[in-house]
């Protein structure tokens, strides 16, 4: 396997940037680079030769032998100062060598996942975790690094491991019955991890929503202040806002970190009846983006909330916009101004209370289809087979298990 390269820090031009080089002939590199050996794990201040014996750099020089490593390989970095001259002269030094090429994106991960230093919910978790950008999502995406995931699902699969040895001792000795004690053994633990991956597939659109974000659907009629709203909280013209109804036609997405939530705010069509052809398909594409919103915030200039096109089940924010002029007294609705910047973090305070009464007791979360398809099939096959006797049909009892453990 070739011995791979890349920078571990960003292509830009900074103060001090790390190359990292991990395989098989990483003991090269001092001979390589014309420096004397450094000891393994301690920084090493060296000056690194290209082949013509030119000074590149004086670097501060790390090695980590494996498999102990981030890798699970040998593995030298290079610390070098941030200029982008001085990595290039370290990559045109490695490129000309035989079983040195520089890495394919993710490469160090996934020999990470390949070297057993990783599991794949792990190698997830530290995608998300390079990703994340807020609060939340650094949070679910370091315990997934770390492992809670893969714990449970451990867990799991252990349990049910232990009840298929238990079945096919039964198939082995088929002329004994499995002892009532066991079979309440059984029956427990099938029940438990029942129980917890249901929890575990209930919460799966929370931990979607915090990996990829939530969807707010700012939805009224034309010109009661939706553009003005999402300019205002965005601070950026996202959206146009003139006298003139029905100036929004198409969907605006903007991503926004509400106290630690991403969110997916949408500035959508006035709705209105209209002969304008394009003015329809933006509203019909409102009502659609509302079907799949997590929170609407329904705005309105005055007291008319009502919208029967809309047959959105989720959470529903009345929001009465231009304050300034009249003040809605109803409780449950709140009154801002974007003129004069009134209400507007009461009514963000309110999402953020909304999103957070969605969160599960639990840290363990699924955050992706793969594992959710996953669980669902599990799921399936638990829940089939309870419907058999295990004393008459062991092997049936068993191949569900069997399913279970494979789809973990």
């Amino acid at each position: 396997m070739d011995t791979i390269f890349s920078s571990a820090s960003s292509s830009q031009k900074s103060a001090i940037k790390v190359v990292r080089v991990s395989g098989t002939e990483t003991k090269k590199i001092p001979k390589i680079f014309s420096f004397k050996p450094t000891q393994p794990r301690v920084a090493s201040l060296r000056k690194i030769y290209d082949q013509n014996h030119n000074i590149i750099d004086n670097a501060l020089i790390i090695y980590f032998p494996g498999p102990n490593t981030v890798t699970g390989e040998d593995v030298i970095e290079f610390h070098i100062h941030g200029s982008i001259v001085i990595e290039k002269k370290i990559y045109d030094v490695l490129t000309k060598l035989k079983g040195f090429r520089i890495a394919a994106r993710g490469e160090f991960t996934k020999r990470a996942f390949l070297n057993g230093i990783l599991d794949l919910t792990q190698a997830e978790g530290l995608n998300d975790l390079i990703n994340s950008e807020t609060e939340n999502q650094h949070y679910i995406s370091m315990s997934q690094y770390e492992g809670v995931l893969s714990k449970k699902i451990y867990s799991w699969r252990d349990e049910v491991v232990w009840l298929l040895s238990k079945l096919e001792a039964l198939i082995d000795f088929s002329d004994e019955e499995l002892p009532t004690e066991l079979e309440q053994i059984f029956n427990t633990k099938v029940l438990k991890i029942l129980r917890e991956m249901e929890t575990s597939l209930k919460y799966s659109n929370y931990g979607e929503r915090i990996r990829n974000g939530f969807v707010i659907t700012i939805m009224g009629r034309p010109n009661v202040g939706k553009s003005s709203l999402i300019n205002y909280l965005s601070d950026k013209k996202a959206a146009i806002v003139t006298d003139e109804a029905g100036t929004t036609r198409d969907i605006i997405e903007v991503i926004m970190d509400f106290e630690g939530f991403p969110v997916i705010l949408n500035d959508t069509a006035g709705i209105r009846g209209t002969k304008s052809e394009v003015e329809k398909i933006g509203i019909k594409r409102a009502l659609e983006k509302a079907e799949f919103s997590d929170i609407l915030l329904i705005l309105s200039d005055n007291e008319d909330f009502a919208f029967p096109e809309l047959k959105s089940t989720c959470k529903k924010i009345l929001v009465h916009t231009k304050s300034d002029l009249k003040i809605l007294p109803n409780k449950g609705i709140y009154n801002i101004s974007v003129k004069d910047n009134v209400g507007i973090n009461k009514l963000i305070k309110a999402i953020v209370s909304h999103l957070k009464s969605l969160a599960p007791k639990q840290n363990v979360l699924l955050t992706r289809k793969r594992h959710i398809e996953a669980i669902k099939k599990s799921i399936y096959a638990l829940n089939d087979l309870q419907k058999f006797d295990l004393n008459v049909n062991p092997e049936i009892a068993s191949e569900n298990l069997r399913i279970v453990a494979k789809e973990i």
